[in-house]
């Protein structure tokens, strides 16, 4: 009955580390090996139990905990090493926990189980249920991680509280092995664990916020790159236009001299004459949307990719002084509200955009853009819920608007028509000089 106990014990144990990588990692290899490997884990597990040495058990757990994350998910070695580790703080904490409170609540021995089956059994099953229960729940709302997070080495550091927390815990055991304790010593003993329990569940958190923060900055120095690459595009294309103009403005020099290697019946000069015209300059269909230019360049560059993509696009830019907007901002916030209207719309059965940027008042300048929409937004308090995937980088285009309108003393407003299918969001910035 033992045996087949402690079978059960590790087969559960390797369960429970199967269903939290797998909550926390991506697979690296297909779910046939990956449930073998833990089996595998467990059945070896089970045999170094046999040798009863209670601290080495503890040893093969973290080992074989970490060579299955490290091996079988997408984790690196400080990830592998972190998570191993605290899943075997929380082990040893909800085990000496049940044997604790069994102690004072129930007055059960804390090594009476070594010589009872069934009290074994229930002592067992309480304290696999409460480690199924805590890594469950935390692995649960926890952010799926890859190789690429935590690149900061100050995170190393939150290794320590698993690795103390486990001396600790040894501690307590072998404490309890060598003298007589009163009940009122093991009450202080189950605080203690429940406390540890609290703390790394903690770090835990903490380490997930750092993920987080982590990959939010990441992705805002994307958008700030993204709008330094665009503006410096833009800065070209505004180039492009004004070699266009240039050429409009001496046409008619050239179709003098055009005519003039045509009297003389030069084909290969005019050929040549043609060329370099074509290298020099490259016209553009432009249309003035406003007196900005960079606005301009931004406008005329999705207005051609909505007319590509089937989408009716009416913009509607009163005589605004954008100058109070540096380049970087006014490129980041006109570049993210077109290209979350262009792909909202793409889909959408009307395919209609519409921008119109207007002066509210002396002190601030309205920007409101609509668009038709395949599924209502998900709004949330005002904000806007992204419904892309989990997995993938979304909602920072949203972040960087508001990012941008918080800079500008503005306000950021979004409003859906379920009737009309129109999706809007409404800046107001504030003219600072």
């Amino acid at each position: 009955m033992t045996l087949v106990c402690y079978a059960f014990v590790y087969v559960f144990e390797s369960l429970i580390a199967l269903m939290f990588f797998g909550n926390k990692f991506t697979q690296r290899i297909k779910s046939g090996f990956i449930i073998l490997s833990f089996m595998v884990s467990a059945a070896i597990q089970f045999g170094i139990n046999l040798i009863s040495i209670p601290n080495l058990n503890l040893a093969s757990f973290v080992i074989f905990n970490f060579l299955l994350c490290f091996l079988c998910y997408e984790s690196k070695v400080p990830q592998a090493i972190f998570n191993s580790l605290l899943l075997a703080a929380i082990m040893l904490i909800t085990e000496l926990v049940t044997v604790y409170v069994s102690r004072f609540v129930f007055g059960i021995g804390v090594t009476e189980h070594t010589s009872n089956d069934m009290l074994l059994m229930i002592q067992s099953g309480t304290a696999k249920l409460l480690y199924f229960l805590t890594a469950y729940l935390i692995s649960k709302f926890a952010t799926k991680e890859s190789r690429s997070d935590l690149k900061n080495a100050k995170s190393a550091l939150l290794l320590l509280l698993p690795i103390a927390s486990i001396v600790v815990l040894l501690g307590i055991v072998r404490i309890t092995e060598l003298y007589a304790t009163t009940d009122n010593i093991y009450i202080l003993f189950s605080i203690a664990t429940i406390l540890l329990m609290y703390a790394n569940i903690t770090v835990f958190w903490v380490h997930e916020s750092l993920i987080k923060t982590q990959r939010e900055n990441t992705e805002l120095q994307l958008q700030a790159q993204k709008a330094e690459l665009d503006t410096e595009y833009y800065t070209l294309l505004q180039n492009q236009y004004e070699n266009s103009n240039i050429l409009i403005h001496d046409i008619k020099r050239h179709l003098l001299s055009i005519k003039d290697l045509a009297d003389e019946n030069d084909c290969d000069g005019i050929e040549h004459y043609i060329d370099n015209l074509y290298s020099e300059y490259e016209v553009k269909n432009i249309k003035k949307y406003s007196n900005h230019k960079l606005v301009n360049a931004i406008i005329n560059r999705y207005a051609k990719v909505f007319a590509d993509s089937g989408i009716n696009f009416n913009c509607d830019i009163r005589n605004i002084d954008f100058s109070f907007i540096a380049d970087n901002d006014l490129t980041s916030l006109l570049d993210n509200l077109l290209e979350n209207a262009l792909e909202a719309s793409r889909d959408s059965e009307y395919k209609k955009v519409e921008l119109l940027i207007a002066p509210t008042n002396v002190n601030y300048i309205s920007i409101s853009l609509s668009n038709t929409c395949f599924a209502a937004p998900n709004i949330k308090n005002g904000k806007l819920i992204t419904t892309k995937k989990k997995s993938a980088p979304h909602g920072y285009g949203i972040k960087s608007i508001k990012r941008i309108a918080d800079k500008y003393d503005g306000d950021v407003s979004f409003n859906y028509d379920n009737e009309t299918q129109l999706f809007q969001i409404r800046i107001v910035l504030k003219k600072v000089d």
